[in-house]
C-alpha cells in the first residue's frame, strides 16, 4: 500500500525522511547488539501511528515486533499494558531468574504474592527483552504512551534506559503532553506539515480539480495537521469541493480532528454507533468480552460493516479503531444513557474472578447516581491494587468510590483516602481537588492535615510547619495518636525548612509547641519515642537528648525489621542517625527504607530516599554506587514533578574534588533550596563547600563555609560541619576555633560513643593539639575509624597524621602514612585529597604510586563500577542485578574494559590496580 509520511490516509505518505532515517539507524544498531530507544512526540493527528506502521513494515521485516497501544480508559488498571506486551513474549519467561519472573507474574496478574518491587519488575522486563533479542532482534513499539498506565510506562522506561548491549530497539509515541517515566530517552518531535507538504498531501487525497478558495480554506483550517487534511474533505459535498452552490451556506468546518470524526459518526446507523460505543467502552481489548456484550445488546458483526466502510475501524483478529481520536469521538458523542447501557452489558459479561476489577469498573460507569454497594466494590478494588503495588490505580479506584458514595460523611472520608493516595502517587493536583470535595463535610482535622501536606509536597514551603501544627491541635481531643503523629510531621517539616525558617517556625519553636501534644499511649510506639526525643533535642540540647534519641532509633529499627515501620519517618530517623554518628544504622535504615518505598510505589518521597542512600555510599567511599542512586533520584524527580535534590550531587563532587561540577550543582542547590524554603539543602551545600576546600588546601575558604553553616543547628549536619571546622581552623591558624570544635566533638562522642563518633572526636582532638599531639592520638583515631564505615575520613586521617609527622617528626616518619593516605584516596576516587597527599609525599621524599593510567583515562564511570564488582568476585548475573541492567550489557561492558586495559580475562582484571 502506498502510504505517506505525515499521515497515511487511505494510502499516501509524504516526507518524514529524516525521522525514518533516524529510526532505521536505531533498528540497525539493535541488530548489531547496540540497544536504543526513541520517544516520538507530536500533537494529535500529526501521523505518529502511521509513522510507526511505516517503520515496522519497511525496516523491521527480519525482527520480532511486539506492540501495544495505550488506551485512555485502561490507565486505571496497573500493569495492563505490560501484561499485553509480555504475553507476546511469554515463551521467554522461563529464562528469567525466579525472583524476577515471580515479580512480573504478580504484577501482570499471572501469579499471586506480595506486592512486587517496581524495580524488580523493571529488571524482569530488561531481561525478558534481552532474552527475546538474543534469539532474534526485537522491536518493541508503544503507541500513545501518554495513555499507558503509569506502572507499565515506568517499567518500560526503566528497561529502555538500561538496555545497552542487547539486540533490542524501543520506540514510544506520545502526545506533546508529558508522559512520565520516559525522561532521559532520546526525543524525536514531529512538526506539522510545511505548506508544500500540505498541498502535496491534499492533492493525493483529492485528485482532480479543486476550487482554489476551497483548497486555501482547507489548508488554512488544517494548519499542517495531516489527519485534518485527510478527514475534513470527507465532510464536504462534491459541489462544495468544486466551489459551487451551497459553499456559502455550508457551516464552518470542524475546528478539531475529533469533531471531524464526530461528524462522520452521525451518519452511521444507530446499531453501528452502539457497537462502536461498546468497543470504545471496553479498555482491555478483550474481543470475547466485546462480542459477548454486543450479543447482550442484540448486535452482531454485521453492524460493524458501515463503520468499516467509512474507514473508522478495522476488523482483523481484533476490533481496532483507525485512530485513538475515533475512540474518543465515539465515547464522547454518545448520550450518557447509551454509555451506561454498554457498560452494564460489559459488566454482566465479565464473570471471572481474576477480572473483578474490570467488572467493578464497568458497573461504576453504568450508573449516574451514587450506589453504596458499587462504591464499596471500588474500595475493595483499591485494596487489591494497593496489594499489587499499584498505588496510582488504588487512588483512581478510591476517587471513583468517593464520587459514587451516597452518604456525605463516608464520601468525604473516601475522598480524603483518595487524596492521600494521589499525593503518595505524586499527583498533587488531583489530591487537591479531592480535598476540596471533602472540605466542609466533617473530618476537618484530616482536611487540614492534607492541605498542610499538599502545601509542603511540591514546594517545601515555609508555611508547612505552621499548618501542620494547626492540624495536630485539631486532632488532639478525638484522635490523640494522630495528633502526636502530626506534631512529629510538623517537626520534620521544620527541620527541612531549617535555617530559612523564621524564629517562630523553626525547629526550636515547633518543638516547644509540640510539648502540648497529648500524652503518649502505653506501650509507646516508635513514633512517640521519636517525637519526645526530638523535643528534648531541640529544647534541651544534644547531650540531654542522645540517650532518648538512641532509644527511639532502636525502636524504629525494630519496626523496620518487623516490616511495620511507617515510611513517613525515614527523613527523621536518617537525621537522627547522622546526629548520633551511627552510620551503621544509617546504612541499614536507608537501604530498608528505599526497599519499602519501591515496594509500595510512593514516588513522592522516593527521590529523598535515593539521595539519602547515595550520601551514605559516598561517605563510605563507594562513589560509583552513589552516582547511580543520584541518577535514579533525578529521573524519579523529573517524572513526578517532585523538587530535585541536587545537594548530594554537590557533596559527591566535593568528595571527588571536582570543583567545576561542584560550582554548578552547589549554586543550583542554594538557589533552588532557598526558593523552595528548604534550608537543609543550603546547609549541605555549605558542608560540601567546606569539604571541597579542605581537599584543595584552601582552608580559609573552608572555615568561612563552616562558620556560616554552624550559625544554625541543623540536626545531623551540624556535627558534620564540626569535623571540617577542626581541620579548616587548625590549618588556617585559628587554633581557638579548632579546639572549640574538637571539644564539641568529644562531648558528642561521650553522649553517643559509636566507633565513628569516637574516631572523629579523637581525630579532631589530635589535629587541634597541633605540636602537642602524639602518635597515639592519631593511631587511636585510625583504630576507631577502621571499625566504622567512614572510608573517606579514615583515608583523610592517615593524611593529616602524615602531614603532622612530616612537620614534627621528619620526612622519613611521614612517608608511610602519606603513601597510605594517597593510595586510599586514589582507590576511593577522592582526587583532591589524593593530590594533597601526593604533594606532601613528594615534599617528604617519597613517591606516590600512580593510578593505572589506562584505567584512569579510558574507563567510563559505569565501566569502573563493573570492573570493581568483578574484582570483588561477582558474576555477570550478580553484577546485572546490582546495577539493574541485563547480563548481556555486563558482558558488553567487560569486553570494552578488556580492550581498553589490554587484558583478556577476569583473572587479569583482578590484578589491575585501579
Amino acid at each position: 500500500m502506498a502510504t505517506t509520511g505525515k499521515l497515511g490516509s487511505r494510502g499516501t505518505f509524504v516526507g518524514r525522511r529524516a525521522e525514518l532515517h533516524e529510526m532505521a539507524q536505531l533498528i540497525d544498531a539493535a541488530r548489531q547488539g547496540r540497544s536504543g530507544a526513541v520517544v516520538v512526540r507530536a500533537a494529535a493527528g500529526l501521523g505518529k501511528t502511521h509513522l510507526l506502521e511505516r517503520v515496522m513494515a519497511e525496516y523491521a521485516e527480519d525482527m520480532q515486533v511486539v506492540t501495544v497501544s495505550g488506551i485512555e480508559a485502561e490507565r486505571v488498571f496497573d500493569h495492563a499494558a505490560l501484561q499485553r506486551l509480555c504475553s507476546q513474549l511469554s515463551i521467554h519467561l522461563d529464562r528469567l531468574p525466579d525472583v524476577q519472573r515471580r515479580a512480573l507474574e504478580v504484577a501482570t496478574g499471572a501469579g499471586s504474592g506480595d506486592p512486587p518491587d517496581p524495580f524488580l519488575v523493571g529488571l524482569a522486563v530488561v531481561n525478558l527483552f534481552s532474552e527475546a533479542g538474543a534469539q532474534r532482534p526485537l522491536l518493541c513499539v508503544v503507541d500513545d504512551a501518554q495513555w499507558v498506565d503509569d506502572p507499565s510506562r515506568q517499567a518500560l522506561g526503566f528497561a529502555a534506559r538500561r538496555l545497552q548491549a542487547d539486540r533490542v530497539a524501543l520506540i514510544f509515541s506520545t502526545r506533546d503532553a508529558d508522559a512520565y517515566h520516559l525522561d532521559g530517552l532520546r526525543q524525536l518531535r514531529l512538526a506539522p506539515l510545511s505548506d508544500a507538504e500540505s498541498r502535496s498531501l491534499l492533492d493525493a487525497v483529492l485528485p482532480g480539480r479543486l476550487d482554489q478558495r476551497v483548497r486555501e480554506r482547507l489548508l488554512g483550517e488544517a494548519a499542517g495537521n495531516p489527519l485534518a487534511l485527510t478527514e475534513m474533505p470527507q465532510t464536504l459535498s462534491p459541489g462544495e469541493l468544486a466551489g459551487g452552490f451551497g459553499l456559502v451556506n455550508h457551516r464552518t468546518s470542524p475546528g478539531s480532528v475529533e469533531d471531524v470524526f464526530t461528524e462522520r459518526l452521525r451518519v452511521l446507523p444507530e446499531r453501528s454507533r452502539l457497537l462502536l460505543l461498546t468497543a470504545a467502552a471496553e479498555p482491555a481489548g478483550e474481543s470475547a468480552w466485546l462480542w459477548a456484550a454486543a450479543t447482550r445488546l442484540g448486535l452482531g458483526v454485521e453492524d460493524a460493516a458501515p463503520a468499516e466502510a467509512a474507514g473508522l475501524i478495522r476488523l482483523d483478529t481484533r476490533f481496532r479503531f483507525r485512530h485513538p481520536l475515533v475512540r474518543a469521538a465515539v465515547y464522547r458523542s454518545e448520550p450518557a444513557a447509551n454509555r451506561h447501557r454498554v457498560h452494564a452489558a460489559l459488566a454482566e459479561t465479565i464473570t471471572s474472578s481474576d477480572a473483578a476489577d474490570y467488572r467493578t469498573w464497568h458497573r461504576a460507569h453504568a450508573i449516574s447516581t451514587p450506589v453504596e454497594a458499587i462504591a464499596a466494590e471500588l474500595v475493595e478494588s483499591a485494596e487489591r491494587a494497593r496489594g499489587r503495588g499499584g498505588i496510582a490505580a488504588a487512588a483512581a479506584f478510591l476517587a471513583q468510590a468517593a464520587e459514587l458514595t451516597p452518604d456525605t460523611e463516608t464520601r468525604a472520608r473516601r475522598a480524603l483516602d483518595a487524596a492521600a493516595a494521589k499525593l503518595d502517587a505524586g499527583d498533587v493536583a488531583a489530591a487537591t481537588r479531592l480535598v476540596d470535595i471533602a472540605d466542609g463535610a466533617g473530618h476537618q482535622a484530616r482536611v487540614a492535615l492534607l492541605r498542610a501536606r499538599l502545601a509542603f509536597a511540591g514546594d517545601r514551603g515555609r508555611e508547612g510547619p505552621r499548618l501542620l501544627l494547626a492540624a495536630a491541635r485539631g486532632f488532639a481531643d478525638d484522635e490523640p495518636a494522630a495528633s502526636r503523629d502530626t506534631y512529629l510531621e510538623a517537626l520534620m517539616a521544620a527541620m527541612i525548612v531549617g535555617r530559612l525558617a523564621g524564629a517562630a517556625d523553626g525547629p526550636v519553636a515547633t518543638a516547644r509547641a509540640a510539648k502540648a501534644a497529648p500524652p503518649a499511649p502505653t506501650p509507646q510506639r516508635s513514633v512517640d519515642l521519636l517525637l519526645d526525643a526530638l523535643i528534648v533535642r531541640f529544647v534541651d540540647g544534644y547531650a540531654a537528648a542522645a540517650a532518648s534519641l538512641k532509644k527511639a532509633l532502636l525502636a524504629y529499627l525494630r519496626d523496620v525489621h518487623a516490616g511495620t515501620a511507617d515510611p513517613r519517618w525515614h527523613d527523621v530517623t536518617n537525621r537522627i542517625c547522622l546526629d548520633l554518628y551511627d552510620f551503621v544504622a544509617y546504612e541499614v535504615l536507608a537501604t530498608k527504607q528505599l526497599d519499602m518505598l519501591r515496594t509500595v510505589g510512593e514516588l513522592t518521597v522516593l527521590p529523598a530516599a535515593l539521595t539519602t542512600l547515595a550520601a551514605v555510599r559516598v561517605i563510605g567511599g563507594d562513589f560509583d554506587s552513589g552516582q547511580a542512586l543520584l541518577d535514579e533520584a533525578m529521573i524519579v524527580s523529573s517524572a513526578t514533578g517532585a523538587p530535585p535534590h541536587r545537594s548530594a550531587t554537590a557533596l559527591l563532587a566535593a568528595h571527588r574534588g571536582d570543583e567545576s561540577l561542584w560550582q554548578t550543582t552547589a549554586g543550583q542547590t542554594i538557589s533552588e533550596g532557598t526558593e523552595r524554603g528548604e534550608g537543609t539543602e543550603v546547609t549541605v551545600a555549605l558542608f560540601s563547600k567546606a569539604l571541597l576546600n579542605n581537599g584543595l588546601s584552601r582552608h580559609d575558604e573552608a572555615l568561612e563555609a563552616c562558620r556560616t553553616g554552624l550559625r544554625y543547628d541543623d540536626i545531623g549536619l551540624y556535627g558534620c560541619l564540626l569535623i571540617e571546622t577542626v581541620e579548616a581552623a587548625a590549618y588556617s591558624g585559628h587554633d581557638a576555633e579548632a579546639r572549640a570544635a574538637a571539644d564539641e566533638l568529644v562531648t558528642r562522642a561521650t553522649a553517643s560513643p559509636t566507633e565513628a563518633a569516637l574516631g572523629l572526636a579523637a581525630r579532631g582532638a589530635a589535629i587541634a593539639k597541633g605540636a602537642e599531639a602524639t602518635d597515639a592520638d592519631y593511631q587511636q583515631a585510625i583504630a576507631h575509624l577502621e571499625r566504622s564505615p567512614l572510608a573517606v575520613y579514615r583515608a583523610r586521617t592517615h593524611l593529616v597524621y602524615g602531614e603532622w609527622l612530616r612537620r614534627h617528626r621528619g620526612n622519613a616518619a611521614a612517608v608511610t602514612q602519606l603513601r597510605l593516605a594517597h593510595d586510599l584516596c586514589v582507590q576511593i576516587g577522592a582526587d583532591a585529597f589524593a593530590e594533597r597527599a601526593a604533594r606532601e609525599l613528594d615534599a617528604a621524599g617519597g613517591v606516590a604510586v600512580q593510578r593505572n593510567a589506562r584505567y584512569e583515562t579510558n574507563l567510563t564511570a559505569r565501566e569502573r563500577h563493573i570492573s570493581r564488582l568483578v574484582r570483588q568476585g561477582l558474576g555477570n548475573a550478580e553484577v546485572a542485578d546490582q546495577l539493574l541492567i541485563s547480563h548481556r550489557t555486563v558482558e558488553w561492558h567487560l569486553r570494552n574494559i578488556y580492550t581498553k586495559l589490554g587484558i583478556t580475562s577476569r583473572r587479569e582484571l583482578r590484578r589491575v590496580e585501579p
